[in-house]
């Protein structure tokens, strides 16, 4: 077998052959990135993203924003106004409480599917962001929390070994991540009463059932406080 070190492009004397990098396109990166924003609660219910403001904050042309809007808006993540910019949904009592519904459903099922097909590894891993999700609770830093809970949770759906429910989950915190930007005002007090490490109990003990309904308890629980200190659109 002909190692990567000793292969050489024909007539080529300058260096060993190296596997061509795939190039992902600038619009897909653009969205990508926009995508990861709005899941981690970065903008928040009705803001504006334009096309210029947002390019120059990505260092990249207005095109690639564009396309990503477009995306975004089939998505339902934003809604297109008549000067081509974007805004963040507003939040309805109706749509927050379907949202919350659809999320316990769905992420309850992709809990109680890693409680099977779990590994050491990822167990080791949920750990380790248990342990700093609740210090950044106790401190009071609404980002960071918001960026380990999301870590915490996505962590487990992809242990579920199911892309299509993966995929579903996702859509959903496209339309349901602005509104966790709430959790800000007041994380500590959200932070004391969350069920991380009651899901995370239930994974090392392999209990699919008890996972599941840890996670709807977190899920239920977080949107409770949610609807305690948020302002709902009419």
């Amino acid at each position: 077998m002909t190692t990567l070190a000793a292969s050489k492009v024909k007539g080529d004397d300058d260096g060993p052959v190296l596997a061509k990098l795939p190039r992902e396109p600038l619009h897909d990166r653009v969205y990508k990135e926009l995508r990861r924003a709005l899941m981690a609660a970065r903008f928040t219910p009705g803001e504006q993203l334009t096309l210029r403001a947002t390019a120059e904050k990505m260092g990249v042309s207005v095109m690639p924003v564009r396309a990503a809007f477009n995306r975004l808006v089939a998505e339902r993540a934003v809604v297109l106004l008549p000067n081509g910019s974007v805004a963040v949904p507003q939040m309805s009592a109706r749509r927050f409480e379907e949202l919350v519904e659809l999320r316990a459903t769905l992420e309850g099922l992709a809990v109680r599917k890693a409680a099977k097909a779990i590994t050491p590894a990822e167990l080791d891993a949920l750990a380790e962001i248990s342990d700093e999700l609740t210090k950044a609770g106790m401190s009071g830093d609404g980002e960071l929390y918001l960026d380990l809970n999301k870590a915490f949770k996505f962590t487990i759906y992809e242990a579920s070994r199911s892309p299509e429910l993966f995929g579903l989950i996702e859509a959903l915190w496209l339309q349901f991540g602005p509104f966790m930007h709430n959790y800000a005002k007041d994380v500590r007090a959200h932070g004391v009463e969350d069920c991380h490490r009651e899901v995370l109990a239930a994974l090392q003990a392999r209990d699919g059932a008890a996972a599941e309904k840890a996670m709807t308890s977190d899920i239920s629980g977080g949107a409770k406080f949610l609807a305690s200190v948020a302002t709902f659109a009419p």
